[in-house]
């Protein structure tokens, strides 16, 4: 196999492969990047961990055609220090040669027959969305989104596409979250997956590459399909596949309080603020804070006997009965953070029901729900 390729070029493609590439697997041909030629000017680079694919072509100048696999971490380090320029690149059996000027690499490689073929979307029907828009319906939930695999049920985001509507969301049974946005794209969107937060994570990446995107006539788009227990997110020259989570997602339905007696708007930013600085005495803990509702005003207050006391006033719309509650701290600060709307409505019942967060204003559809604590 022998090509030349732009440095920037290769570094693009192996920027957006090489993270999937588990170095920990006790396959070694997995910490490894597959790149392949062809003979239409194309290189192609995959990575995968067997749960995780990613793909991404690039332009390049094909002498010889063929495949390697060679170590994706070596391979994006040796590229990211060359500086732009015309790379050549030449495989002999099991090894390649990189050069460029009077800079000379030589790499060991592994049979690229060797590497385990990714899943295949084949003829199936993308639904054309947005990128932006699947970007901020993972910032409005990935936070409550538990990391922890022995749960493989609530260690992920819930995908449900229901004709134009795009919805997610997560759980870590403390909290939750729920994002849903009409997608003005091409497509329909009949679906409801459970993809795994590893892939959430790299889909994030691919579209934080989007988003950074410039020069671009139109919006970045983000292609979205289902197959055989895959999800497939394909945005220009890059395709990801997600191996599914085969679990059954917690009724979030039921979670979320229906009826809320306590409705209280206040500043988010003031908030915020509020809570960052009364959770510093917050117990290491446990972090909870508790709010003490009257008309006009919320009060935050926290205690540790190692460290102290603190209490801060904060004046909201509210003109109902008096209520205290505690909550995780934390749980209030990044439900709050995930939001971008000025002001905002805590929506409450009594000390031992779940409090509801909601954005004031237009926007896309959200709300947290967040479960009390004892203090």
């Amino acid at each position: 196999m022998e090509f030349v390729i732009r440095q920037r070029d290769f570094l693009r493609g192996l920027a957006r492969t090489h993270a999937v590439a588990d170095r920990k697997n006790s396959m070694p041909i997995l910490s490894n990047v597959l790149l392949t030629a062809d003979g239409n000017g194309r290189l192609r680079l995959s990575a995968t961990d067997l749960y995780l694919g990613v793909s991404a072509v690039v332009p390049a100048e094909i002498t010889k055609g063929g495949s390697i696999t060679v170590a994706a971490r070596t391979l994006f380090d040796i590229v990211k220090a060359m500086p732009d320029g015309d790379i050549h690149w030449n495989e002999d059996g099991s090894a390649s040669t990189l050069v460029q000027g009077k800079i000379r690499y030589t790499i060991p490689g592994l049979p690229g027959d060797d590497f385990p073929p990714l899943p295949n979307p084949g003829d199936a029907d993308f639904a054309v969305v947005d990128a932006a828009q699947v970007a901020e319906l993972i910032g409005l939930t990935s936070y409550s989104m538990s990391s922890d695999d022995t749960r493989p049920h609530l260690a992920g985001t819930l995908f449900e596409g229901d004709g134009k509507v795009l919805r997610m969301v997560t759980t870590d049974g403390h909290r939750l979250s729920k994002a849903e946005s009409k997608i003005d794209g091409e497509g329909m969107l009949n679906y409801s997956m459970l993809v795994p937060h590893k892939g959430v994570g790299e889909l994030k990446r691919v579209l934080d590459d989007a988003k950074g995107s410039k020069g671009a006539d139109t919006p970045p788009k983000v292609e979205i399909a289902t197959v055989a227990g895959n999800a497939f997110f394909k945005r220009d020259d890059v395709l990801l596949s997600v191996k599914l989570a085969d679990e059954q997602f917690p009724p979030y339905d039921k979670v979320i309080p229906q009826k809320q007696t306590k409705r209280v708007v206040a500043l988010r930013a003031r908030l915020l603020d509020a809570l960052r600085r009364i959770s510093l005495v917050a117990s290491d803990k446990s972090g909870g804070v508790q709010l003490h509702l009257e008309e006009g005003f919320l009060r935050i207050q926290s205690q540790n006997p190692d460290v102290g006391e603190g209490a801060e006033e904060v004046e909201v719309d509210y003109a109902g009965d008096s209520v205290s509650i505690g909550f995780n701290a934390r749980y209030l600060l990044d439900a709050l953070g995930a939001l971008s709307h000025d002001e905002v409505a805590l929506e409450l019942n009594g000390e031992l029901d779940p409090g509801v967060v909601r954005p004031v204003g237009d926007g896309t559809d959200y709300v947290g729900v967040i479960m009390p604590m004892r203090i």
